[in-house]
């Protein structure tokens, strides 16, 4: 009996038999101790009575904190399905459910952006507009006119806003006013190439007029950021200024380069339908090629009339150089104006054409 009692006290610290040695028992208290903050460094004098009182203290802790952490669990996930909502936001158009909170969001970002960041925003939030519009119009189970036009107005309130902030941050002489402007000015060409390219024929006159209000406010806009780096960095000269400047005036000089290919090349698209389709649109009297060469030799001289401008702005005449490329710019959007009314007579014409 006593070597059987003896057998079953050393088979307690054996792994095998399911037992836990010393060693094994010393690591979980040390385990223990570190959790409710105990002094490991030095042998403890405590009572065993204060070290029981200090775990069951430390054990009730963490059950208090459970709703702490359950609420903290709760909240994020309330952010996290936020978020989900807000991020589904962003493909939402105008009509959707979601659209409220994309808007409430983009007025959000104004809330907390600086001014110099607030004119930049607006024209990213144009830009979001001329997407949705083409969207929009892209939607063959049945255009909303009325929406068409309103988000094209959107469009224009976000770039008066842009403007109306560049001119703000001029007037409080923001060291920043020439930089800003440049990024405003680099946004609104690509805004301004957009409205030209990529938003579709207007199918009613609400769409026509919010189409030509966009036209002429981007246009102004444009102009606007120019005039306000030019009289910015005139108060304020620097290198950095300069460079700014540079950077805006080679990039509307690239600007006309870029019109005039194009322009070109939609003359020819012109001249070839009416060379393939002469039996349907030569009596109709579109454009004849008289009038073709006519706007081929405009576009010639508008942009030969720029390089005087290079000159310019080289000698410090800032304004004159960038007034320069207004000019050839307002001549190529009268010629771009008449070439837009062939190809849309050309297309209506083929399109109804049997």
């Amino acid at each position: 009996m006593n070597n059987i009692a003896a057998q079953l006290r050393a088979a307690k610290n054996r792994p095998a038999a399911g037992g836990f040695s010393t060693a094994n028992h010393a690591a979980a208290k040390r385990s223990l101790m570190l959790a409710i903050g105990a002094d490991i460094s030095a042998p403890s004098s405590e009572p065993a009575v204060n070290l029981k009182t200090r775990y069951f203290v430390w054990l009730s802790q963490s059950f208090i904190s459970r709703p702490v952490a359950i609420g903290v669990a709760g909240f994020v996930l309330t952010v996290s399905g936020l978020m989900t909502t807000v991020n589904a936001a962003q493909q939402s158009l105008p009509g959707d459910v979601l659209y409220t909170v994309k808007l409430i969001n983009e007025r959000a970002q104004l809330r907390l952006a600086s001014l110099d960041r607030k004119a930049v925003l607006h024209t990213e939030f144009a830009e979001k507009r001329l997407k949705e519009v083409t969207q929009l119009q892209s939607d063959t189970s049945g255009r909303d006119t009325n929406l068409v036009a309103q988000t094209i107005d959107a469009y224009t309130q976000e770039v008066a806003s842009a403007n109306q902030n560049l001119r703000e941050l001029q007037a409080s002489g923001n060291s920043t006013t020439v930089a800003t402007a440049s990024e405003v000015q680099q946004n609104l060409v690509a805004l301004d190439s957009a409205i030209t390219n990529s938003v579709g024929p207007a199918v009613s006159s609400a769409e026509s007029t919010a189409v030509t209000s966009a036209q002429a406010t981007t246009q102004v806009a444009q102009d606007d950021s120019v005039s306000v780096a030019v009289e910015a960095h005139g108060e304020a000269n620097s290198e950095q200024s300069t460079r700014e400047l540079n950077d805006m005036f080679i990039r509307q000089f690239a600007t006309i380069g870029t019109r005039k290919a194009f322009d070109v090349h939609r003359l020819s698209v012109i001249r070839t339908s009416l060379d393939v389709h002469a039996d349907v649109l030569e009596s109709l009297n579109i454009i004849t090629e008289s009038d073709l060469r006519r706007l081929e030799r405009s576009i010639n001289i508008a942009v030969a009339d720029v390089a005087p401008a290079m000159d310019m702005f080289a000698t410090g005449e800032y304004q004159l150089a960038f007034d320069a490329l207004k000019r050839a710019e307002s001549v190529l959007r009268g010629i771009e104006s008449t070439i837009a009314d062939a190809e849309i007579a050309i297309t209506t014409a083929l399109m109804n054409t049997p």
